[in-house]
């Protein structure tokens, strides 16, 4: 197993722990926080996890076409991410990528006014939900700021 995978692995292990089952708190693993990018040729990308690495459990890329999204999702499968913001949930269908961690992530694409997006985008509230645990990614402090500027730069 690589360690990219080991450490996938160990994320979505703490993030288990975090959670707690069928759980309505959000909590966030420590060191994990949400970066706005806006490279020149890639576009604007919103990631949650580990700043200045690799370890990224959320990433969310503007797609082509005004207010449109590409979520990718590390250490799920199946065929669906599902996001809540509060009590709002958005299923989204999914489909298996291929990825040098192997196996277990998602891609789905949906549109920045999606309900658990569009509540993420107010509140800065926003959960992974996996079974029936949510595991919490709130953007803290300074971080809703760069929520902002991502949905603000894919609805141009």
């Amino acid at each position: 197993m690589s360690r990219r995978a080991v450490a996938v692995l160990l994320t979505l292990a703490a993030l288990a722990a975090t959670a707690g089952c069928a759980s309505d708190r959000s909590t966030a693993p420590d060191g994990y926080a949400w970066s706005y990018l806006d490279n020149p040729g890639e576009g604007p990308k919103l990631a949650y996890g580990r700043p200045d690495s690799d370890d990224v459990l959320l990433m969310l890329n503007c797609g082509e076409g005004p207010a449109k999204v590409t979520l990718t999702a590390t250490g799920l499968s199946g065929r669906q991410i599902a996001l809540a913001s509060g009590r709002t949930v958005t299923r989204l269908p999914a489909r298996a990528i291929a990825s040098q961690a192997g196996q277990g992530v998602l891609e789905a694409r949906t549109s920045t006014d999606a309900a658990a997006l569009s509540a993420f985008r107010r509140t800065g509230a926003l959960d992974l939900l996996v079974a029936s645990e949510r595991h919490g990614m709130p953007a803290r402090d300074g971080e809703h700021a760069r929520v902002k500027a991502f949905f603000k730069a894919c609805s141009a």
